[in-house]
């Protein structure tokens, strides 16, 4: 048995340990939807849906909202990460704020959020999601960009290389992998932030489905949808994150080989 198919046939046990877990409390406690039970009611979801909202309507509002605020956390948590580590000035001003304010959970900023911009829309939601994934990102690409090899930026200075060159042919692609890192975790906050985001000030979302399902204790089939939903479309994000880092880390490719 070679190693790729050993692994394979290990993922799929885990799946059925995972679903035989979630059977067996089924049966321990009447209450809780079982696989069977999650199944059936996807089935009357897609056959009535709630409030005349198809649920692929669902799922695309909370990709589309995800999509938005992790493209505007890219670009400026990789921008305020390479300052923090290129401009040691900017970064003793601007550090001890940004350490006061990265602890705070996304979720607490949902008042103000919604006091400032309204509840109405997608941009407090877009707000409170990207507020998630940005300080991983922000923390990951200066943690890059201040690791990267002594020995390369030695090199780059004896070949004549000018700062630009240096952040941008030496600097930056020693920390793409660090850059990712960041996305990757922050994604997973981000997905947490949604949901949380959804619950309380949406219409429609995945979010909003598990909020409809806490409203009818009986329901929890809706809940496990929910669940199963976001981690479906978070795995499809991470894989499509991979595959974007296996283009762009070509070197990765190599030391994996």
């Amino acid at each position: 048995m070679n190693k790729t198919y050993r692994y394979s046939l290990l993922s799929v046990l885990s799946v059925i340990c995972v679903l035989g877990l979630w059977w067996a409390a089924s049966i321990w406690n009447a209450s809780l939807a079982g696989p069977v039970d999650t199944i059936e009611r996807f089935g009357r979801l897609i056959g009535h849906p709630i409030m005349g909202v198809p649920l692929w309507m669902h799922v695309w509002a909370s990709v589309r909202r995800i999509f938005v605020s992790f493209v505007a956390a890219c670009v400026v948590g990789v921008s305020l990460g390479i300052a923090f580590g290129i401009f040691p000035t900017f970064k003793r001003i601007m550090w001890p704020v940004f350490s006061v304010i990265r602890p705070i959970p996304p979720l607490a900023w949902i008042p103000i959020v919604v006091l400032w911009v309204g509840i109405m829309g997608d941009t407090s939601k877009d707000i409170i999601i990207f507020i998630g994934i940005v300080m991983a990102i922000v923390i990951n690409t200066q943690e890059g960009i201040r690791q990267t090899d002594d020995l390369l930026l030695k090199a780059g200075k004896l070949l004549g290389a000018n700062k630009w060159q240096m952040l941008t042919e030496i600097t930056l692609p020693s920390s793409i992998p660090a850059i990712f890192a960041g996305m990757k975790t922050g994604l997973s906050t981000g997905w947490m932030s949604l949901v949380a985001a959804e619950m309380i000030a949406a219409k429609e979302g995945i979010g909003f489905l598990i909020n409809q399902s806490m409203k009818n204790s009986s329901d929890t089939a809706l809940d496990f949808i929910g669940i199963i939903l976001v981690a479906l479309c978070s795995a499809v994000f991470t894989l499509l994150l991979n595959a974007i880092e296996r283009k762009v880390c070509l070197w990765s490719k190599m030391r994996a080989k």
